[in-house]
């Protein structure tokens, strides 16, 4: 169900939104009014084009990729849910209080950074707010993931990523995706079944078509655990067309098996 939420100038003028087209940052303000109150919502791509962009030839699944990418939303998996977190959600809006509960199951979060206070930052359900979202204003800081302290760099898995980063066919974002790869703990069962399951996407024709402008980002891949997408059997029973048996008409002896006469034409 849609809602009603907030939109303030700053939005516009955001560096970082300017990255995406006119189509993306539509998108993602659309996306609020289909989120709950804790900024989730379901990764459905079919389902927002629909709701938001029902007369328009626009390509969700890119456009949610780059928004991720720019750290504007986070898709993640829960078991076999595929959800959508909108990036600091609790800064921008202020959900009405008798908006319904989420019931999309949240993020699993690996780490915590530990809270300086006790209270949380999303208002209560039944707890007016005191104070207005902050605006989505010209500082960059307002809407890209907040600073964390940086965490150990992970014991499991740091000698793969390389591996991983050199087989993947779309190299952006290594930043980001290093990062995910790092929370994931990635064993070298996990990393086989990665392989396995990239060697099968590269051959589909979603990842093929328009020089692999629809292959996602490395980051959504490994966030959305795509290596347990269910990949479509690709053909193999179609054969290339027999090679012609009409050739090498320039090479043929034509004067073969007759008798040449003085006038130097041929007969049987």
């Amino acid at each position: 169900m849609a809602r009603s939420r907030n939109i303030k100038p700053g939005f516009f003028s955001n560096e970082h939104l300017a990255e995406v087209d006119f189509a993306t940052r539509l998108l993602f303000i659309g996306m609020w009014t289909e989120a709950d109150r804790e900024g989730r919502l379901e990764d459905r791509p079919r389902r927002l084009k629909m709701a938001l962009f029902p007369a328009d030839n626009v390509d969700i699944e890119k456009m949610l990729a780059d928004l991720d990418h720019l750290g504007f939303i986070t898709r993640y998996t829960v078991g076999s849910f595929k959800a959508i977190q909108i990036v600091n959600w609790a800064k921008h809006q202020n959900p009405h209080v008798k908006e319904a509960k989420s019931t999309i199951p949240a993020m699993p979060e690996i780490e915590r950074c530990p809270e300086k206070t006790g209270a949380s930052p999303v208002q209560a359900p039944d707890e007016h707010g005191s104070f207005p979202a902050d605006s989505l204003s010209l500082d960059s800081r307002f809407l890209i993931p907040d600073s964390l302290p940086p965490s150990p760099a992970p014991v499991v898995g740091t000698d793969l990523f390389p591996k991983f980063w050199k087989l993947y066919p779309r190299k952006v974002g290594k930043d980001k995706a290093e990062k995910v790869w790092g929370k994931l703990k990635v064993t070298q069962e996990l990393f086989d079944l990665m392989v396995e399951a990239l060697a099968k996407q590269v051959l589909t024709p979603d990842w093929l078509k328009d020089k692999g402008q629809y292959i996602p980002h490395p980051s959504t891949w490994l966030n959305g655990k795509r290596w347990e997408d269910e990949i479509p059997d690709i053909a193999t029973n179609v054969h290339p067309f027999p090679a012609s048996r009409h050739t090498g008409f320039a090479d043929r002896d034509y004067t073969a098996g007759l008798i040449r006469r003085e006038d130097g034409t041929y007969a049987f």
